[in-house]
């Protein structure tokens, strides 16, 4: 038997937006030191310290990072600009997080909602039998994400802002880095309390139970709806078209359509919503003619022409409203299904 055809390696993106920038070059200046040659010299904008976000191409946020630690000659410079952020830095996403009931429930909008940050990274929230649980975060194809001090910063941000929320001076449980260790971690230890580990390839948090159930102070879950609301883009998943297909059929499509932004939906999920087993949903899918993952596709291409069609949503966005894990996907489904990516499509869409 012939081996199966081996997966081609991750690549990963040519250029990347870092909410990093701007707070790294807010703190040189604070901290008394101009940073005009770092932005002339990587060609920054000229106003880059007060950017939301910059983008660049990955080589150069690695390059910019290194040689902002050797002109600051902070060695934790990751570190502390994470603990003088301000709040709203991160917009939309950061305010659904800081909405949200509990320290789990913020993790899980992290997981779920980094995407909209950057399309790049793959952030995950996985709970364990005790009740914990793990956030994770990475870019397919790139070991050391966005680098040390950024991944530095993430950790502490997320550690300390969670602080905040919660008023409350928890620490997680473990911590793992992507890079690896640095000469001296002692200033990491006292920030989380606990010794990181390193060279791991993604970033980590681990947090206990009693952590993860804390109830974030300020929590507003009218406004959390809103925001969710707005994070899909202001939209909610058009109404399901009429068509002639089976009841069946037309069931399982709703499955699918209700459970896409979290990814691809399992077969599980769906046959769950109908009271039926996988493997029954699978049959009668077969004898009516179809298959799930024919029902999933159809889905998605039916919802992609009408998101589209919403010139508020990015590309982006209608490739995380369909549960598409990286953009690059979703234009290879894309074109399987029209010949042309979704924004020359667009683009035709437009023209009067």
């Amino acid at each position: 038997m012939a081996p199966p055809p081996s997966q081609p390696p991750l690549k990963p993106p040519d250029e990347v937006r870092s909410q990093l920038v701007g707070p790294l070059l807010a703190y040189l200046r604070a901290t008394g030191r101009d940073p005009t040659p770092l932005v002339e010299r990587f060609g920054l904008p000229p106003d880059a310290g007060s950017l939301p976000e910059v983008s660049l191409p990955l080589v150069t946020l690695h390059a910019f990072l290194d040689a902002a630690e050797v002109f600051s000659g902070d060695a934790f410079l990751g570190l502390h600009v994470a603990q003088r952020v301000p709040r709203g830095n991160y917009g939309l996403v950061e305010y659904i997080a800081r909405a949200s009931p509990t320290v789990r429930d913020t993790f899980r909008a992290l997981a779920r909602y980094m995407a909209l940050l950057e399309p790049a990274w793959r952030a995950s929230f996985t709970d364990d039998a005790e009740g914990g649980g793990t956030f994770a975060y990475g870019i397919p194809g790139e070991p050391l994400a966005y680098g040390r001090h950024a991944s530095e910063y993430g950790l502490a941000l997320f550690t300390h802002v969670g602080r905040q929320l919660t008023e409350r001076a928890w620490n997680p449980s473990a911590v793992a880095f992507a890079h690896p260790a640095p000469p001296d971690i002692a200033p990491l230890v006292e920030h989380f309390g606990v010794a990181p580990s390193f060279g791991g390839g993604r970033n980590a948090l681990t947090l206990e139970a009693a952590t993860l159930d804390l109830r974030v102070v300020g929590a507003d879950p009218a406004l959390l709806s809103v925001l969710e609301h707005a994070a899909r883009g202001g939209v909610s998943s058009p109404p399901a078209p009429a068509d002639d297909a089976p009841e069946f059929v037309r069931a399982v499509r709703t499955g699918i359509r209700a459970s896409l932004q979290e990814g691809p939906p399992p077969v599980g999920t769906v046959a769950k919503g109908l009271h039926v087993s996988p493997r029954t949903l699978q049959r009668r899918l077969t004898e009516l003619g179809t298959s799930f993952q024919d029902e999933v596709d159809a889905v998605r291409r039916e919802l992609a022409f009408q998101y589209l069609r919403n010139a508020s949503l990015g590309v982006s966005q209608v490739a995380f409203l369909l549960g598409y894990s990286e953009l690059s996907t979703f234009d290879r489904a894309f074109k399987r299904w029209t010949g042309m990516t979704p924004r020359v499509w667009r683009e035709g869409a437009e023209r009067p």
